[in-house]
C-alpha cells in the first residue's frame, strides 16, 4: 500500500467508512454499520461489479462492469454485497 492516513466517509443508511489505506487496487477499510457489522480492518479489491447496484458513498447507479471496491474477505462478511464506485477515490485525488 503507498497512501497511509485515514480518509472518513459517511455511507449512506449512517455507515462509517474510514479508508485506513490505499492504493490503485487495494483499500484497508474501517467499516461501522449501526447495529449490524464493525470490521475494525476489512481489506477491499478493485474489481468489475459482477451485478448492478448502488454505491455506498456517492449512492449514485453501479452497472454491471464498472470498476468498484468490493470486500475481498473470506468467510463472506456481511457487507459482501456492498459497493464503493472507485471513481469517488479519483474524484478526491487519491487514485
Amino acid at each position: 500500500m503507498n497512501n497511509k492516513g485515514c480518509l472518513a466517509l459517511d455511507g449512506a443508511n449512517g455507515i462509517r467508512i474510514e479508508v485506513l489505506e490505499r492504493s490503485a487496487t487495494t483499500l484497508v477499510i474501517r467499516w461501522i454499520e449501526p447495529g449490524r457489522c464493525h470490521y475494525g480492518e476489512q481489506r477491499w479489491r478493485r474489481r468489475s461489479a459482477h451485478t448492478s447496484g448502488t454505491c455506498v458513498v456517492t449512492r449514485r447507479k453501479i452497472r454491471r462492469g464498472d470498476a468498484v471496491f468490493k470486500p475481498a474477505e473470506r468467510p463472506a462478511p456481511l457487507n459482501a454485497s456492498v459497493m464503493i464506485a472507485a471513481e469517488v477515490f479519483g474524484n478526491l485525488g487519491v487514485e
